[in-house]
């Protein structure tokens, strides 16, 4: 939990208005169209791995991945971009590897399974109204909320399967944009139970994964008899003291999110944004695209442009919420916009339709030695996302 306001270190470059030039969005959607295209015309309804191998999308068969949700929805995010039903089509032929997925609980047991069914079967509904996808992601919603959330300790678990092991009775910031399946199954249903685990969830991350100077841990350690507080840790980050930046950024998106569907309960959450974002902004380097971890500000370490993609979809949604009187309201709006532009020349189009990838030079594991410096499903979500919300401002998110 943030201890004091953070002071935004460059905010005159901020600032500045920047607005990105609609033949370049345009032409980014082309590039991106055309890989998703091919890649399906190869690949068929099959859902790949993480990050690529040498740029190439791998393991392509049965629906397991925590990222499945996202590799689906780059295909509803491509239909909303460029009214082609080929898209549509095969977003919709996807879905049904959830539906088996969800029947054969396949990696069912996990903290990720908003990231599973929010992008496929909740986009599905809202996008064509399809009572089937519907009842299948309030399905996922109910099982996720039985087996993946503890009461005691209030917050979204790694997993039962591992808690009285340790590993298991944790949560961390991948799990902010987990939690948004429980707000919108209150919103279908009534039923209240899902939204206060979702709230609980959020107030639970800002207590003990947010740090007193803005930063963020990566993951948090609880005790696994009583669900007491432990300490911070990371898997994914430099070290446990470091702020690994694609898990900042979950939560850069995330709490505006959270703030959308319950505005009143988590009222924290303006001032909150904005000092972890501050933090972000403060520890970019020049082409403000972060490095995997705010460790680094420069030097010859790998970027993660999945960091800056998510971030900027975070900051879009936030500034829908803000007061005209909010002084972050235009420097993120600003911030977001130049963020964009420097993922679009220098992350996205400079890679030809070879790599089946749409955002290059992504750190999917620096720790584990996986996927460093390669093209990920979530970056390329997280980058179509972007792009719509620049070309349609009106868009409604799938989360």
């Amino acid at each position: 939990m943030v201890d004091s306001k953070i002071t935004l270190n460059e905010s005159e470059r901020f600032q500045k208005d920047f607005s990105l030039d609609k033949a370049k969005l345009v032409h980014a959607v082309e590039v991106a169209a055309n890989k998703l295209e091919a890649r399906y015309n190869e690949h068929g309804t099959g859902i790949p791995y993480s990050s690529t191998e040498n740029f190439k999308y791998h393991d392509f068969g049965i629906n397991k991945d925590w990222t499945a949700g996202l590799y689906s929805g780059c295909f509803w995010l491509a239909y909303e971009l460029t009214n082609n039903d080929f898209f549509k089509k095969a977003a919709l032929a996807q879905l049904e590897t959830f539906k088996e997925r969800f029947d054969t609980k396949t990696a069912m047991d996990d903290h990720d399974v908003g990231f599973v069914f929010s992008p496929s079967a909740v986009a599905a509904y809202k996008l064509t109204g399809d009572e089937k996808a519907r009842k299948l992601a309030l399905d996922a919603a109910e099982y996720f909320y039985t087996h993946s959330y503890s009461k005691e300790g209030k917050f979204i678990i790694r997993s039962w399967k591992t808690w009285d092991k340790g590993t298991g009775c944790r949560t961390m910031m991948d799990s902010l944009m987990n939690a948004p399946l429980l707000f919108w199954a209150t919103k279908e249903t009534g039923d209240s139970k899902y939204a206060e685990a979702a709230i609980d969830h959020v107030k639970t991350t800002n207590k003990l994964l947010i740090r007193s100077d803005a930063s963020s841990c990566h993951h948090y350690q609880f005790d696994p008899k009583t669900a007491a507080p432990v300490g911070q840790v990371t898997w994914q980050g430099n070290r446990d003291e470091s702020c690994w930046s694609r898990g900042h950024s979950w939560g850069v998106y995330g709490f505006p999110i959270a703030y959308t569907y319950a505005k009143e309960a988590l009222d924290f959450i303006p001032d909150l944004h904005r000092d972890i974002t501050y933090y972000m902004l403060n520890h970019l380097p020049e082409d403000l695209i972060p490095y995997w971890d705010y460790d680094f500000i420069s030097g010859d370490e790998p970027r993660d442009s999945s960091a800056a993609a998510i971030a900027v979809c975070g900051m879009n949604e936030m500034v829908k919420a803000l007061p005209d009187s909010a002084e972050q309201k235009k420097l993120f709006a600003n911030a977001s916009a130049m963020m964009l532009d420097s993922l679009i020349d220098n992350y996205a189009n400079d890679i030809g339709i070879e790599y089946e990838g749409l955002l290059h030079h992504v750190t999917h594991a620096k720790p584990q030695g996986r996927g460093i410096d390669q093209c990920a499903a979530y970056g390329d979500y997280f980058y179509l996302e972007a792009l719509l919300r620049f070309i349609k401002p009106d868009f409604k998110m799938y989360w």
